[in-house]
């Protein structure tokens, strides 16, 4: 993992200690976290919250992941910074116009590069984000992506995910991730006779294998119970809730404004807020202590005390 990204990737576990209350990992999981690959991965996930998906399923693991993103939001200057920071591959759609799918070509080989090193992928194959239970129809881009692998002679191991959240309004919720087994693709390549129809026998098994990880709302009584099975908070974890809130308004009310007008009541704003109070809350922190030293010397220790149990005290109070 290089340097900036190791960065990243514990900043971004820490805000997650923060916002969310806990978050719940279940299936396979002592099969991903493992420290080091037998095969080249590919992860399928379902995308239900911008993305604070890859985000949340990122900081549950140590490895390199490389994530196929909407090549929309790579335009202009996101375009060639982005993916220089963050370990991003552009996909195309047919709605962003015919003339950018040819940049997917060279997308998929750097997957097969990726591949090559034994390294793992990350691939959200419903395609749109909803922010509600249950899976939605796949695109076959996971598929052909799959064949192709499959055509280059790859042992490529698929891997369904799922990951849920308890609401999508901000902090002090519950997120799940339940990692699922090894799909058994290969011998659906072997017994196809067009891409075509691997594409439409691998999404046949894909999607029980998703809807397995995730909360199904078609099954009664399950996604309405699944959450409030969490034990309720305690007096003492209420009160420091409330103070938490208390001491916190000054950033979370504006970051909270800023996503709203931001994000204009679409999926975005669970992930744009995450990310407002990931940038804004040590930068607050900082100014905090460095405006109340120069103004109170005297009770520097003190200051610096009060600082650093604000992070502590929004961990409690999550």
């Amino acid at each position: 993992m290089a340097p900036h990204i190791w960065f990243f990737h514990y900043w971004a576990k820490a805000v997650c200690a923060l916002f969310f209350r806990v978050v719940i990992r279940e299936g396979l999981v002592d099969h991903h976290l493992q420290r080091q690959f037998t095969r080249p991965r590919l992860y399928v996930l379902n995308h239900t919250n911008s993305f604070l998906d890859p985000v949340l399923f990122a900081v549950q693991r140590r490895q390199s992941l490389y994530f196929l993103a909407r090549g929309d939001v790579l335009f202009g200057f996101a375009r060639g910074l982005l993916p220089r920071i963050f370990p991003l591959l552009p996909v195309w759609r047919r709605r962003e116009g015919h003339a950018h799918l040819k940049g997917n070509y060279s997308t998929f080989e750097r997957c097969f590069e990726v591949w090559s090193r034994g390294e793992a992928v990350v691939i959200f194959s419903e395609g749109l984000c909803e922010n509600r239970l249950g899976l939605k129809p796949l695109l076959k881009g996971t598929a052909r992506l799959v064949w192709q692998s499959f055509e280059r002679g790859l042992d490529l191991e698929v891997l369904p995910v799922g990951v849920c959240y308890e609401h999508y309004d901000g902090t002090g919720k519950a997120a799940r991730v339940c990692f699922g087994e090894p799909l058994p693709w290969q011998s659906l390549a072997e017994h196809a006779t067009s891409p075509a129809h691997f594409y439409q026998l691998f999404n046949a098994d894909l999607a029980p294998a998703m809807a397995a990880c995730m909360v199904d709302p078609e099954e009664k009584g399950f996604a309405a119970n699944y959450w409030p099975s969490l034990p309720p908070r305690k007096s003492w974890q209420q009160m420091m809730r409330f103070l938490s809130r208390i001491f916190h308004a000054t950033i979370s009310f504006p970051m909270r404004k800023l996503a709203q007008a931001l994000t204009q009541g679409t999926v975005h704003f669970d992930a744009v807020y995450f990310v407002a109070l990931m940038l804004a809350y040590p930068i607050v922190l900082l100014l905090s202590l460095m405006m109340g030293i120069c103004l109170f010397p005297m009770y520097a220790f003190y200051i610096c005390l009060g600082v650093a149990l604000l992070p502590v005290l929004a961990l409690m109070g999550r």
